[in-house]
């Protein structure tokens, strides 16, 4: 019976690892053409993807996560709304270039 706890964990773990890279990546493209435009430097650009990554997946209970890609896909985009004001946030207070972030991040948010 060790090896199915192991497995769980195993499971677990990997479905972890699945939605951090997700929402990674989903966190990352948010700001993305507004740095690649000059409107923020790569520090703050960081920043922001760091501090909105880490206060998502850190909200996160281990038993909540997503089992599968499409579930965490399907997660994601539910909190679509709620991660676009939390950059839009970080924008404000960390990028110079924060008006024309705040009008690529609302059309971003309103692509789905």
């Amino acid at each position: 019976m060790k090896t199915s706890g192991k497995s769980k964990k195993s499971k677990d773990s990997r479905s972890m690892k699945l939605f951090k890279v997700s929402l990674a990546n989903f966190v990352k493209e948010m700001p993305k053409p507004s740095w690649r435009q000059g409107n923020m430097s790569k520090e703050a650009f960081k920043t922001i993807v760091k501090k909105t990554f880490d206060k998502a997946s850190g909200s996160m209970k281990s038993h909540h996560i997503p089992k599968s890609q499409a579930k965490t896909n399907q997660y994601i985009d539910s909190l679509q709304r709620k991660l676009t004001k939390l950059v839009m946030g970080y924008v404000h207070k960390y990028a110079k270039g924060w008006k024309s972030m705040y009008a690529m991040v609302s059309a971003h948010g309103r692509k789905s």
